[in-house]
């Protein structure tokens, strides 16, 4: 099987702000329903649990979730009961499932804005898969997982930037990142792993501008699907942050010219400016981790503007240097 996952790399607000020309997708709006593998999984006898009914609902996303997520096996391995049973059995797992029950009764906000986000996907990518939902339990691991046409959603974590478990992690979590572990932030992170399972990065060259243009068409894309989000919250960042980013935008880019950074193919420099971070190395304390995600958006939006590309067209494009010269960008 193969699995492409999502860590917590990406708190916004709803607003009426609109970014350019809505799509009218009312027609392609269709119920969704995420199906709470969490629930029903850790409400099974925690002594003699019985898989049958759980396999039975879930079917293959059970052995995503098995072998995919808890690094455990699948439901055809021997040991499979054994290892559940010992998972749901565990006593810090189980207070995490109340946790979870407690923060997500029911999940009926995140169905509505995913089933809006998927009509725009399905009208600018009418060809394409709308996946099928899952939450569960992750232990901490990834907080989205893809596989064929299912997604699963690791609830704890977003569990809130107050989650007390997040302090007890043998690695703890970061107040930069919990800032954006929360119920909030789920619609987001679940359309950026679908967008980048779907539209893997193959680049000509492996280069920091390659991977910042990559990013960058990424937001570009979440913010057709979020039209009534605000900017800053495609990014995973504040309104300050945001505001940062457009205020030094030319110095973003005189930064990473001077430096010689833009076409630089060192794995150690593109993983320090591509990954999250409290700030970006070598800006000011107050600049936002991934400013280069800002330019690499930045330099989208010149490139569709010039071309009038399509959404498919976009995605498809792998040549990132002829992206760059296409949008002549200049800040």
């Amino acid at each position: 099987m193969k699995y492409i996952i999502v860590g917590i790399i990406f708190i916004g607000i709803f607003s009426g702000c609109k970014h350019g020309r809505r799509a009218n997708v009312r027609d392609l709006v269709q119920e969704v329903q995420i199906g709470r593998l969490d629930c029903d999984l850790f409400a099974l006898d925690s002594v003699s649990p019985d898989f049958s009914g759980i396999e039975e609902k879930y079917g293959n996303y059970l052995d995503t979730y098995a072998q995919g997520v808890l690094n455990l096996c699948t439901r055809q391995d021997s040991a499979f009961p054994a290892l559940m049973t010992l998972f749901v059995r565990d006593t810090i797992m189980r207070e995490v499932a109340d946790s979870v029950r407690a923060a997500y009764p029911d999940m009926r906000r995140q169905e509505r804005e995913l089933a809006w986000a998927w009509a725009y996907y399905a009208y600018y990518f009418p060809e394409r898969t709308i996946p099928r939902v899952y939450a569960h339990i992750s232990g901490f691991n990834q907080s989205v997982v893809v596989d064929s046409a299912v997604i699963g959603v690791g609830l704890d974590n977003y569990l809130g930037e107050n989650c007390v478990f997040y302090s007890m992690l043998a690695v703890p979590v970061p107040m930069y990142v919990r800032r954006k572990m929360t119920g909030t932030d789920i619609p987001r992170d679940v359309l950026s792993g679908w967008i980048c399972s779907e539209f893997p990065f193959r680049p000509l060259q492996n280069d920091l501008i390659s991977g910042m243009i990559y990013q960058g068409k990424v937001v570009y894309v979440l913010e057709k699907l979020f039209p009534e989000w605000n900017r800053h919250w495609l990014f995973g960042y504040t309104k300050e942050q945001e505001e940062w980013c457009r205020e030094n935008e030319a110095e973003i880019w005189g930064f990473l010219i001077e430096n010689e950074y833009v076409f630089t193919t060192q794995q150690r420099l593109i993983v320090k400016y591509l990954n999250d971070a409290p700030f970006t190395s070598g800006m000011p304390s107050d600049s936002p981790g991934r400013t280069v995600v800002w330019t690499g958006f930045r330099i989208v939006e010149k490139y569709m503007k010039k071309t009038g590309a399509s959404l498919e067209e976009l995605m498809q494009e792998q040549d990132y240097h002829k992206i760059l010269r296409v949008a002549g960008y200049r800040p």
